[in-house]
């Protein structure tokens, strides 16, 4: 943002003589001498644009950056203006008696009083009503929906600015760790229930999207709810990973290519033996997703991951007519690892494909109503066989 808004500083300069030529010629100033005392009270009469076409367009507020007209009487001996904490940067040349016409600092306050205050030569200080408008903070996704207390969250977004302050469902508050515009680390604290997180900062509060330790529909877990125990294992601890929710199920291979079908490089939980003909969730397929915290500790190059459903049955589902599935390969923009515990995210609409489609999908899952079973392996082309690790856990369906 920065650099944005550094290149934008630029070029508003190169226009500022232009713009401040044109104003002045819709405004009755006393001329460019910023020396002269002021021979009565400062006084702002309003702030507008300094487009001469849109000459009315007053202004109560303005954003980081904007280029604004402040028009009043006896302000040439103006010395410094704050706009809340921020001090602008006064260029003499474009200060009148009757005008000051300046850039609204690009920085972010710290301390918000809604005003501007200029500061006169002879120590005198005139405050005037405006506001910078800066965005309230967006949360729009989070690392891992799963991290215990003292581990540090890490939140996706934008417009995060100090100070701030991240609450967590059950009425505690996180230290926050370090701070971006687009990312926040925050210290999990004892306490800390699953639900919304919600930021607050000097410009608004939002509440996150998403539940911090989902718990409203979990499938698996594989400490209380398990799946067949041929399939993949389950343990609390093995090559590079370490538990993010208790026990968690995992792919392991040191040469897994091509269309290798292997029961420990599959996760089947077939319903009868489970919880039931109980469906994986009410509601409409655009309105969930399926989710599930992943780690890949080391670099995954081949073979996808497919993912689906299946009615209740002693049988995978893969071969049924009608199953749908989702392909999760995200190598294809090159080897993929991730840092530590991540949460994964698919749309129930992104289950398009069948078992026998190309690259192109040809279908669409349109009812979960019937949909009881759960199958995930590791099967698909490739060009060579690699080692894999894929761990995972808390596999749900719950609401977008």
């Amino acid at each position: 943002m920065k650099n944005i808004l550094q290149h934008r500083s630029c070029y508003l300069t190169l226009v500022f003589g232009m713009l401040a030529l044109l104003f002045s010629c819709t405004e009755d100033i006393s001329g460019p001498d910023t020396l002269a005392e002021k021979d009565g009270p400062a006084v702002i009469n309003y702030v507008r644009v300094t487009d001469p076409e849109v000459s009315d367009s007053l202004l109560v507020g303005a954003f980081l950056g904007n280029l604004i007209a402040i028009v009043g009487d006896n302000l040439g001996d103006t010395k410094e203006l704050w706009f809340n904490d921020q001090k602008a940067l006064l260029n003499p040349t474009y200060i009148t008696d009757k005008t000051i016409i300046v850039n609204v600092p690009t920085t972010v306050p710290a301390v918000v009083t809604d005003e501007m205050r200029l500061v006169f030569s002879d120590g005198s200080e005139l405050t005037y009503p405006f506001k910078i408008n800066v965005p309230g903070p967006r949360i729009s996704g989070i690392k891992s929906e799963f991290v215990p207390a003292g581990g540090v969250a890490v939140i996706k977004g934008d417009f995060f600015f100090e100070p701030m302050q991240v609450n967590f469902t059950g009425g505690v508050e996180g230290v926050v760790e370090s701070i971006e515009k687009t990312e926040v680390r925050v210290v999990v604290p004892d306490g800390a229930e699953p639900g919304p997180i919600s930021i607050t900062t000097n410009f608004g509060t939002q509440e996150s999207p998403f539940f911090f330790r989902d718990d409203r529909n979990i499938l698996l877990d594989f400490d209380t709810k398990g799946h067949e125990s041929w399939t993949a294992p389950t343990a609390m601890g093995i090559q590079g990973v370490t538990p993010v929710d208790g026990a968690f199920a995992y792919f392991q291979s040191d040469d897994h290519g091509a269309w290798q079908w292997v029961n420990e490089m599959t996760m089947q939980y077939w319903a009868p033996r489970g919880r039931g003909n109980v469906p994986i969730s009410n509601g409409l397929v655009q309105d969930l997703v399926f989710k599930m915290e992943v780690n890949v500790p080391i670099e995954w190059r081949e073979v996808r991951m497919e993912i689906f459903f299946a009615p209740s049955a002693e049988d995978h589902g893969r071969d049924q007519p009608g199953t749908v599935m989702a392909r999760w390969q995200p190598f294809l923009g090159g080897p993929y690892t991730t840092d530590g515990w991540e949460t994964l995210s698919i749309p129930l609409s992104e289950f398009v494909y069948t078992k026998d489609d190309g690259d192109e999908p040809s279908a669409k899952l349109e009812d979960v109503s019937n949909l009881s079973n759960v199958t995930m392996m590791m099967f698909g082309p490739a060009e060579s066989s690699n080692p894999v690790i894929v761990a995972f856990d808390n596999i749900r369906v719950v609401p977008r």
